[in-house]
C-alpha cells in the first residue's frame, strides 16, 4: 500500500501569520490614506475659510472708504450753527462738522455683519508737500529725522537735481550721468514726485532716512523717517488744525496747536512764533485733498486701503488708491 506523505502541521499557522501581517499592512495603508485625506480636507477648509475672511475684510475696507465718502458729502453742507436734520446721528453730524472745519477725524469704527471697519480721515494738507519744500524746510525736516548735518547739502541738491526740469548739476547734486543712476538703469525724473515712495529712487535717500530705523540695541533711540511727514498733494500750505505735532515741528516757528484748532491764520500768528512773512505757508481749514485710511477686520484677518480723495466742489474723486494687508 502506498502512503501519501503527511504535510507539516505548522504550515496552516504560517499561512495564518502571513495573512495577519498582510491585513495589518493593509489597515496601516488605509489609515494613512484616510489620515491624509482628512488632513487635505482640513487644509482646504482652512484655506477656504481664510480666503472667505480675506474677501470679507477687503469688502469691509471698501465699505469704510464709502463711509468716508458719505461723511465728506455730509461735510459739504454741514454747519456748526445749523441744527441736525431729522434722523441724523449725533456722532456723524459732529464728524461732518469737524471735516468741514479742516480737522482730522480718526478711529471711526463701525460694526458690519461678521466684522467691522475702522476709518481715519486726515486732510492731506496736514503733511508737508515734498515738492514745495525750501532749503530751510529741508534742513528742519532732516534735523527732526536725526540726519547728520553734514549730509544736508548733498541730500537737498540730490533732490533738486532729480526733480528740476534740466540736467544742470548743482554743486553737491547728481544728474542722470551720475554712476548711481547709471548703475540702476534710470535717470533723473526732471519732474515733481508723484509719490513719497519715489524718494527711494534718489541718490542719498536711504531706507533709514525715508522710512526710519528701529533701535539697534535696548536703550537706543530709533531714527524717525521723513515719509510719515510728507505728501505730494495740495498747494503746500500746512493745515495746522489737522497736522500732528511731529509734522508741525518740521516748520520752523511752530511748536504746538490748541485743542479746538485755530479759527484763522491771524490766530496762528498770535499763538505761535511763526513769522508773518510765512503766513501764506499755513492754513487752518484746507482739506481739498483728503487721506482716507480704511482697515477692514474679519476675525483675525485684516485688509487695508489707503486712498486720496479730491473734493472738487460738488463731487468727490479718488486720485490715489493702494490696497494691501494690514498689520
Amino acid at each position: 500500500m502506498i502512503t501519501m506523505p503527511q504535510m507539516p502541521r505548522s504550515l496552516p499557522r504560517r499561512r495564518a501569520g502571513s495573512a495577519l501581517i498582510v491585513v495589518l499592512w493593509v489597515l496601516m495603508v488605509l489609515a494613512l490614506l484616510v489620515g491624509s485625506l482628512a488632513f487635505d480636507m482640513q487644509l482646504e477648509a482652512n484655506l477656504t475659510g481664510y480666503q472667505r475672511s480675506q474677501l470679507q475684510a477687503k469688502q469691509l475696507a471698501r465699505a469704510g472708504v464709502e463711509w468716508a465718502r458719505y461723511l465728506l458729502t455730509r461735510s459739504l453742507r454741514a454747519r456748526a450753527e445749523l441744527p441736525m436734520q431729522t434722523g441724523d446721528d449725533e456722532t456723524v453730524y459732529r464728524d461732518a462738522i469737524h471735516v468741514a472745519r479742516g480737522l482730522a477725524v480718526t478711529n471711526i469704527v463701525r460694526e458690519l455683519g461678521a466684522g467691522r471697519f475702522r476709518v481715519d480721515l486726515i486732510p492731506e494738507q496736514a503733511f508737508r508737500n515734498v515738492n514745495r519744500l525750501s532749503d530751510t524746510d529741508w534742513e528742519t525736516l532732516l534735523e527732526r529725522a536725526d540726519v547728520p548735518a553734514e549730509q544736508w547739502p548733498e541730500l537737498i541738491d540730490y533732490f533738486k537735481d532729480y526733480t528740476d526740469a534740466n540736467e544742470e548739476h548743482r554743486i553737491n547734486g547728481a544728474e542722470s550721468d551720475d554712476p548711481f543712476y547709471q548703475e540702476r538703469g534710470y535717470g533723473c525724473k526732471n519732474a515733481p514726485l508723484d509719490t513719497v515712495d519715489e524718494l527711494m529712487m534718489i541718490k542719498g535717500f536711504t531706507k533709514d532716512i525715508v522710512y526710519g530705523r528701529r533701535a539697534a540695541r535696548p536703550g537706543d533711540q530709533p531714527q524717525p523717517g521723513i515719509a510719515p511727514w510728507l505728501t505730494v498733494w495740495g498747494t503746500g500750505e500746512l493745515n495746522l488744525n489737522a497736522a500732528s505735532p511731529e509734522v508741525m515741528m518740521t516748520m520752523d516757528g511752530i511748536e504746538d496747536t490748541v485743542d479746538d484748532g485755530f479759527a484763522n491764520v491771524s490766530e496762528v500768528l498770535a499763538f505761535t512764533r511763526l513769522s508773518p512773512a510765512l503766513q501764506g505757508a499755513v492754513s487752518v481749514n484746507e482739506h481739498r485733498y483728503m487721506r482716507v485710511v480704511s482697515v477692514g477686520e474679519c476675525g483675525d484677518v485684516r485688509a487695508r486701503i489707503q486712498c486720496i480723495l479730491f473734493l472738487g466742489g460738488r463731487y468727490i474723486q479718488p486720485v490715489f488708491w493702494r490696497e494691501g494687508s494690514a498689520p
